[in-house]
């Protein structure tokens, strides 16, 4: 409830004045509308419309009386008798600038902002110096996503009203809209200044601290807000998210729940449910909430938009666009963006485009948005704009729920003259091989890198040319780095050397395998004789969202491991190298790589091998940047940096690439892979480890045509 000016903090004391006067004179219409201004302030709103009513009935020749009641009837929810009580305030006084800000007000609850403008600029001519129409007018323009047409009414309603908190927090609003996060945060803070109990502040000041990785003082500055509030639902949704992307499910689902509880009927509420239950791998609840939500309401942007994602999530893709579209008509942002991802996932890769790029243009400042708009544009080949936009991924939590902060500024591929430069692993072991190479390329610009990355990778590091050169180091991330003067995430580096498909450095193998380790390795092995010896690994992170995509089970591979003349040597990691102990007894596969301390160890064995068989891990990387052949079995639609529709990689020359035909079709790939094992040349054991390269026809690694 909007404070009424000039009654805050002394409600009691005003309302005990006017009735005194109420006492001596019971239909004194200024004590009237002043007993109905202080209802409003108490949340009184019927209260105040008895108020109001006796006023006009004293004084129906008075236009303050009429606009007096619209203003409690416009509290009460009584739309149309305030708009015939506004204007009942024009038919008696036309310039009445009071009765045109409630019609503005009534035109923007109800949709119409562009006629809520009118009144509100009708309102201006009669009272230049009224705060209340620029604040509206503001709020107009900003629901039209005319951010800077807002910003500037909302600092003439500051240079009239200075530090009014409801303009202070709108503000903020609309600066956080744009992503000037740091001047958002400074306005809200400022409402709370002169208004401590603003509930919608604390909300709004809890989410932009969470979309920055502040998550203690967003969960603080959110519980604030609902125990201020106890009915904002809002803030009990926001405080589940919060506890979502911390995976802390049930502390999430305790949240939904309070907010369940306000109004089991919101759809709002019933959307967050479904969205718990997808993030739950729960897809049958989801159906259950979303259905819910939509017997309430099917033209709820955000519930059409969530049954979009479960019909993608299914793999109904057409299905799933028709529904971003309805969607997107109805309002929803995300919509846009949902829609380009189905789109792919069809192979409608220029539709795909189009629509991530009308979602930027749609929502400028939206880092998930921009992110996948980057990833498709990679995926295309336009690597000239994709890695640029691929710097989004900062502002994405879905990527970067906690990004690292350094006080050293961001390098960005200027000279370095001696200076030390920290290169920091940001994601996967996979992306830290596959992107550590760029470190040789930093040192050429005359300065000491410094490689801080996983535990896992760190002993293989030592084994790139740069490092043994002495021009980089290698430090352990987690710990505190060494001193640095600049520092650059490592994937950031394409982006700072331009690279195109045509530039990817190092286009041989650039990591290597201690020698004394890949000869106990060898011996490991010696007694299999005669016969192609294959790695093999199928699962990744099960962490990773599209994991379900990009990996399958053991038993999937089956017909593959039953191949004549393969010695099959397990390279999975983690807990799916438990599936290895329920193969049948006619299949035998080496356990070669669970009980390796890292990734050297598992080189050292990849050194010895003949060639990889891979879904798209750590252990493709791994295996490319040995210089290994390596075959990578991929999903239908897969990881951006595989690109589309090529069998090669310029990141890998030695790698192979097989594609499902369709979503799901891994039997279609193994039957791929199965006839080229018979084609593949076995080497004879005295000659091991040299391998004899496969007779096949290379294919050129082509630019994919971005439509």
């Amino acid at each position: 409830m909007r404070r009424t000016a000039g009654l805050t903090g002394r409600v009691t004391e005003v309302a005990l004045k006017y009735q005194r006067m109420l006492k001596v004179n019971p239909r004194h219409a200024e004590s009237l509308m002043g007993m109905s201004l202080v209802a409003l302030a108490s949340g009184q709103a019927e209260a105040a419309v008895r108020m109001a009513t006796e006023a006009v009935d004293a004084v129906p020749e008075a236009s303050v009386a009429w606009v007096t009641l619209g203003q409690a009837l416009k509290a009460a929810g009584r739309r149309d008798e305030a708009e015939r009580a506004y204007g009942g305030a024009l038919r008696l006084d036309g310039m009445s600038a009071l009765a045109h800000v409630g019609l503005g007000e009534l035109k923007m609850a109800a949709g119409s902002p562009q006629e809520a403008i009118h009144d509100y600029e009708l309102a201006l001519r009669q009272q230049p110096a009224l705060a209340a129409a620029h604040l509206g007018l503001g709020h107009a323009w900003a629901s039209m996503g005319r951010n800077e047409q807002a910003l500037d009414c909302y600092r003439r309603t500051l240079a009239l009203k200075q530090r009014l908190p409801e303009a202070e927090f709108a503000v903020g609003f609309v600066l956080a809209r744009m992503g000037r996060a740091k001047e958002a945060e400074i306005r809200y803070r400022r409402a709370l200044m002169a208004r401590p109990d603003f509930a919608a502040a604390w909300m709004n000041l809890g989410n932009l601290l969470r979309e920055q990785g502040r998550e203690a003082w967003a969960e603080a500055a959110l519980r604030r807000a609902v125990e201020l509030r106890p009915d904002l639902i809002a803030g009990w949704l926001n405080l589940a998210l919060l506890k979502r992307e911390q995976r802390l499910p049930a502390e999430a689902e305790r949240f939904l729940s309070k907010a369940l509880e306000r109004n089991p009927e919101q759809v709002d509420t019933l959307v967050a449910w479904c969205q718990f239950c997808v993030a739950q791998g729960d897809v049958d609840g989801a159906w259950g909430w979303l259905c819910k939500a939509m017997a309430g309401n099917t033209g709820h942007a955000e519930a059409v938009n969530m049954l979009g994602i479960l019909l993608h999530t299914e793999g109904s893709f057409e299905e799933a666009v028709a529904a971003f579209k309805q969607a997107e008509r109805l309002g929803s942002v995300a919509a846009t963006s949902n829609r380009g991802n189905s789109l792919l996932d069809l192979g409608r890769d220029g539709d795909a485009l189009r629509a991530h790029e009308a979602a930027v243009a749609r929502d400028p400042n939206g880092a998930g948005a921009a992110y996948n708009l980057a990833l498709t544009r990679l995926r295309l080949g336009d690597w000239e704009r994709g890695w640029p936009g691929y710097e989004a991924r900062w502002h994405f939590r879905e990527v970067h729920r906690r990004p690292r902060a350094f006080r050293q500024p961001r390098w960005a591929g200027e000279p370095l003259e001696g200076r030390r430069i920290l290169l920091d692993a940001e994601q996967g072991l996979g992306d830290t091989v596959q992107f550590c190479r760029f470190a040789a390329l930093v040192a050429a610009r005359g300065g000491t890198a410094i490689l801080q990355v996983q535990a896992p990778v760190e002993r293989l590091m030592h084994s790139l040319a740069v490092v043994r050169s002495g021009l980089a180091e290698v430090a352990l991330l987690g710990e505190e780095p060494p001193e640095f003067d600049v520092e650059c995430p490592l994937m950031s580096l394409p982006a700072v050397f331009r690279t195109t498909p045509e530039t990817v450095p190092w286009p041989g193998a650039y990591l290597a395998a201690g020698p004394q380790l890949a000869s106990a390795k060898r011996l490991d092995y010696a007694s299999l004789g005669l016969g192609l010896r294959v790695g093999l690994a199928w699962a990744g992170n099960a962490r990773y969202k599209a994991d379900r995509q990009r990996s399958m089970q053991l038993k999937t591979l089956l017909p593959l491991l039953r191949t004549p003349g393969v010695h099959w040597i397990s390279l999975q990691k983690g807990e799916a190298a438990e599936q290895l102990h329920h193969l049948p007894g006619d299949v035998l596969v080496h356990d070669g790589g669970s009980a390796d301390k890292d990734l050297e160890e598992t080189a050292a064995l990849v050194a010895n091998l003949d060639l990889v068989v891979t879904t798209d891990t750590c252990i493709a990387h791994l295996a490319g940047a040995l210089g290994k052949p390596v075959w990578i079995l991929l999903p239908h639609l897969a990881d951006w940096r595989w690109m589309q529709g090529i069998e090669t990689t310029p990141w890998y020359p030695e790698a192979r690439l097989l594609r499902q035909s369709g979503a799901g079709d891994w039997a279609g790939v193994l039957e791929r892979v199965t006839a080229g094992l018979g084609a593949y040349p076995a080497n004879l054991w005295g000659n091991w480890p040299t391998r004899i390269a496969p007779q096949r026809r290379p294919i050129p690694i082509a630019r994919a045509r971005v439509a």
